[in-house]
């Protein structure tokens, strides 16, 4: 199984996991990662991927953060590069939305290309006009 993790400007990651739970009725069994204002890429990346290493299951890790380009994306990125540098396959989606971590959730069980595939289709396709 793929392991998830959502890291966000607080308290996005704990919001969206809330969200989750909602709409599947049950344990989104996700790894959350809710960034304080103050914190930094230096400090925060090598607690992040010490998480990632720890959690994997041989499956793949896939993290998906708010903003690419902002702090939570880049301790996403600096801890997904430390990671792999243990071996361990992780990737990094930014632009998180509800329908993306639903659909990397109810994937999980496929490929880490098919949950990554998944999840982009479903942040895309659920931003249109709706009325």
């Amino acid at each position: 199984m793929v392991v998830i993790f959502v890291v966000a400007h607080a308290p996005l990651a704990s919001a969206l996991e809330s969200c989750a739970r909602h709409v599947l009725g049950t344990s989104t069994h996700l790894h959350l990662f809710d960034i304080a204002p103050h914190e930094c890429a230096s400090d925060s990346s090598p607690r992040l991927a010490a998480e990632i290493i720890a959690a994997d299951q041989g499956e793949g890790v896939l993290i998906l953060t708010d903003l690419p380009g902002a702090t939570p994306s880049n301790i996403a990125v600096a801890a997904s590069g430390l990671a792999q540098a243990q071996g361990i396959s992780c990737r990094v989606l930014g632009g998180v939305n509800a329908s993306m971590l639903l659909k990397a959730i109810n994937y999980r069980d496929a490929a880490l290309d098919v949950v990554i595939e998944k999840a982009l289709a479903g942040a895309t396709q659920a931003v249109l006009r709706v009325d």
